[in-house]
Order: structure tokens, then C-alpha cells, then sequence
């Protein structure tokens, strides 16, 4: 994804829809999609939005907590301090998308998919993205503590800053995934960990992988002891 410079095509013109309770309002009418509307606040909370298709929107401090949006799907949309944590997000598609500042911690993206998706000071601590697929995604300050990524396909990802500690990545090639900038520790893997093949880490990093394997890393001032 180095280099491109792609972003979201929200449009100038939305329609001002207030806060985002008038997303529930316009669903129950039979409503399921959703383009160039901005919401501001509110929140959907334990509401089932499933198969909802949300273009060219922006949403700026919206709650999400424990909404059902299975198979939902958001492009050209961007999200500003928003909240989607516990909610029910499993296979939904996420394209050409920006998300600053949002909380998901424990949500569900199981088997979903997020294509030129940038997340930024993101706090995704125990969610759950098992069996995702992230083409041209770059993460940014993002928080992954305990997440799960078990059986994800990544390519052309980038993670820049982020924290990686207790993260599960079970049968997720790491493969040109630059961890250098990035705190990592703890992970679960399978037992020879190949997992680990062509990912990108710094000498400390790779000291502490090491030691996941078990092996005995000597320093050249344990020698001279």
C-alpha cells in the first residue's frame, strides 16, 4: 500500500440526518441502505441492523456497542471517535473506509473483509477477526491486546506503531508484515510457529520470538561470564 494515495469519495452534499438514531427509524421502515448521510452522536445499542449497506457517509462519535450488523457492508465512509465494542460485525465489508480514534474492543469481524481500510489510534483490545481478509490495510497507533487474528489473509498490509501483545495469529501467515515500530509479545502460534515465515522484526523482537521457540539466546556479555 506504500505510495497510494487513496481515500474514501465522500461526497460535499449529505444529508444531515442528525444523530445516528435515525438510522434504527429509517430500518424499521424497511430501510437498508444508507448513502452520503452524515450522523452525528446517538446510538444504536443491541439493535439488529443485519445486511445493512452504508456509502459515502460520515460518522462522528457514533455508538455501535453490541449492535447486530452481520454481512453489513461500508465503503467510501469515514468513522471519527466512534464505538463499536461487543457489536456483531461477522462477515461484513469494509472499502475505501478511514476509522480515527474508534473503540472495538471485543467486537466481532469474524470472516470479514476490509479492502483499502485505514485505522488510525484505533482501540481493538479482544476483538474477534478470525478468518478476515485485509488487502491494502494499514493500521496506525492501533491497540490489538489479546485480539484474535487466527486464519486471516493479509496482503499489502502495514502496521505502523501499533501494539501486538497477546495477540492470537493461529495459521495467519505474517509473511512481509513490518512489526519493527510496533510492540509485540506474547503471541499464540502454531507449535513450530511457521506462522512467523517472512515476517519483518527487529533484533529485540526477534530475540523474544526466539524464546517463544525455545531457544536459549546468548548475549555476547553472557559469554564472557
Amino acid at each position: 500500500m506504500a505510495g497510494k494515495t487513496w481515500k474514501p469519495e465522500v461526497v460535499q452534499a449529505r444529508i444531515q440526518a442528525g444523530d445516528l438514531g435515525a438510522v434504527r427509524e429509517q430500518f424499521c421502515e424497511g430501510e437498508s441502505e444508507f448513502e452520503d448521510y452524515e450522523f452525528t452522536g446517538g446510538e444504536i445499542e443491541a439493535e439488529d441492523l443485519y445486511g445493512s449497506t452504508f456509502t459515502r457517509c460520515i460518522f462522528r462519535r457514533c455508538r455501535f456497542a453490541r449492535a447486530e450488523l452481520g454481512q453489513s457492508s461500508f465503503i467510501d465512509s469515514v468513522f471519527e471517535g466512534c464505538d463499536f465494542s461487543n457489536a456483531g460485525l461477522e462477515e461484513s465489508l469494509w472499502r475505501r473506509c478511514e476509522l480515527t480514534d474508534c473503540r472495538m474492543v471485543g467486537a466481532r469481524f469474524g470472516a470479514s473483509r476490509f479492502r483499502q481500510v485505514r485505522l488510525k489510534n484505533c482501540t481493538a483490545e479482544f476483538a474477534g477477526f478470525d478468518r478476515a481478509s485485509f488487502q491494502s490495510v494499514r493500521f496506525e497507533a492501533c491497540k490489538f491486546g489479546e485480539a484474535w487474528l487466527r486464519s486471516c489473509k493479509c496482503k499489502e498490509v502495514e502496521a505502523a506503531g501499533c501494539s501486538f501483545f497477546k495477540t492470537n495469529f493461529y495459521q495467519t501467515p505474517l509473511a512481509g508484515l513490518d512489526f519493527t515500530t510496533s510492540e509485540i509479545g506474547g503471541w499464540t502460534l502454531s507449535e513450530t510457529a511457521p506462522e512467523l515465515r517472512g515476517a519483518i522484526v527487529s533484533p529485540i523482537q526477534a530475540v523474544e520470538l526466539a524464546e517463544r521457540l525455545g531457544l536459549i539466546v546468548k548475549t555476547t556479555e553472557d559469554r564472557d561470564l
